[in-house]
């Protein structure tokens, strides 16, 4: 009997140890568990999506460059190593967020200068013959470059057009040139 009682508190004792032995390895499971996922959800929050940008114009080195997400156009800009001296960069707004396959284009002054000379002579997509340059109203049609000059020197010496239908009065434009350009051109 006493055989008997022995293997039952050695049985007692396997079990229990056991059964502590099988909680212990559960909770160790489950912390292991709960670890792994802080750690791959911590390596998820680590991944940096990467965008690809196209800079060029005057900087000192154009090409593709990969930057992270959230990246703005000064830092595209610093990556092909910085803008060159003759750069417009008040055209551009250095804090915008760049996209991924962007295209960066850094124009140099005199550009700038253009642009902004042929932004103020369009006026609701019509050209204003009072402020046009040259090049723009070569655009007209049936407008070349000495018909363009003598618009320029028409209001450099005569003052502002005061109607659209003062362009007659220029040489060599009448009626049927008038006509094509009547709805593109204002003052």
């Amino acid at each position: 009997m006493k055989k008997v009682i022995l293997i039952f508190c050695l049985i007692s004792v396997l079990l229990a140890y056991g059964c502590d032995n099988r909680k212990s390895s559960t909770i160790t499971e489950f912390t292991s568990e709960s670890t792994e996922n802080e750690v791959s959800t911590q390596k998820q929050t680590d991944i940096v999506e990467k965008i690809y940008v196209y800079v060029c114009g005057k900087v000192k080195n154009p090409g593709v460059y990969v930057l992270t997400d959230g990246s703005r156009i000064c830092d595209a800009i610093e990556m092909a190593g910085g803008a060159m001296s003759d750069a417009a960069l008040d055209n551009l707004n250095l804090a915008s967020l760049v996209n991924d396959g962007d295209k960066i284009y850094v124009c140099s002054e005199e550009e700038a200068v253009s642009f902004e000379s042929f932004t103020e002579s369009i006026n609701d997509g019509k050209v204003n013959i009072n402020t046009a340059s040259k090049d723009v109203l070569m655009t007209l049609p049936g407008i070349g470059e000495s018909k363009a000059l003598a618009i320029i020197d028409y209001r450099e010496n005569n003052g502002d057009f005061k109607a659209i239908e003062d362009i007659m009065n220029i040489s060599g434009i009448k009626q049927s040139v008038f006509n094509k350009v009547k709805d593109m051109i204002s003052i």
